[in-house]
């Protein structure tokens, strides 16, 4: 792997985002291209936005002006994190649709991190946002979600269902980060009660031993599996959590008030997440 994109709205960049991206271009030597979105088609963004950096002391002639001078300011705070990390970097600016721009970046690009709370319209949301689960949907490279703050990968959990597309989402993940084959691997399956265990499982134990030296597949028996999942993973820590289409319909699927706390916490992990 070579190219990483960090996906951010030109006028609010997160730089402990951020550091999760400069972490990964580290591990695989590769270089990051600053994605700077700014929405000009539909333009939502609240007119309390630009009052609050106004008041701020962030003063411009013109809410474009405040826009082109944010950007410029986050632009160069991006140089400055990523060569003070070591990251050899690129910025790229793209003005228009932001879902139509982030689509054409992921079709040239190996791995994509963008923060889950990125949004272009003045709702309040939880995280992933509506404009995120988009990107989950339709981005043409496997997606990073990165966590607030981390001190290292010690595990990675795969996530399984059986599937074709959590099988893709594993071997994607090994092939663009065959650094991390020295690390503790679980495969997380659960299934229903009694279910007898078939051939599949055998196989991937076979695959898993080709890759990682320190690998278990650990299954629960449960009819719930959103419940059990979360359960397991609010309980991870220096975990890479790895999901496929089953990992995008728990995300996309989860965004009721009753759930929101839980996506939250979930996501101070960071997630890789990719598809057919």
């Amino acid at each position: 792997m070579k190219k990483i994109l960090y996906i951010t709205d030109a006028v609010k960049l997160n730089i402990q985002r951020l550091d999760f991206a400069c972490f990964l271009c580290n591990l695989t030597d590769s270089k990051l291209t600053g994605v700077f979105l700014e929405n000009r088609e539909h333009e939502t963004r609240s007119p309390a936005f630009i009052r609050e950096k106004a008041i701020s002391g962030e003063i411009a002639d013109s809410p474009e002006q405040l826009k082109e001078t944010l950007s410029r300011e986050h632009i160069r705070e991006f140089k400055d994190a990523c060569e003070l990390r070591g990251v050899n970097c690129a910025i790229h600016q793209d003005a228009g649709a932001p879902l139509h721009e982030v689509i054409s970046e992921s079709r040239y690009a190996d791995v994509l991190v963008i923060d889950s709370s990125t949004s272009f319209t003045e709702n309040r949301e939880c995280p992933p946002t509506k404009f995120v689960q988009e990107v989950l949907a339709a981005a043409e490279c496997p997606v990073v979600l990165p966590p607030d703050s981390f001190d290292g990968i010690d595990e990675i959990i795969f996530t399984y269902d059986g599937s074709p597309s959590s099988i893709f989402a594993i071997k994607q993940f090994a092939y663009l980060f065959p650094e991390m084959e020295d690390r503790k691997v679980i495969v997380f399956d659960v299934v229903p009660p009694g279910k007898k265990i078939g051939k599949s499982q055998h196989k991937l134990q076979e695959w898993l031993n080709t890759h990682y030296s320190r690998n278990e597949i650990l299954i629960r028996e449960d009819e719930r599996t959103r419940a059990q999942l979360l359960e397991y993973l609010l309980g991870r820590k220096n975990a890479f959590v790895v999901m496929g289409a089953f990992g995008r319909g728990l995300i996309s699927g989860m965004l009721s008030p009753s759930h929101a706390d839980p996506v939250v916490k979930i996501i101070s992990l960071p997630i890789f997440i990719t598809h057919r």
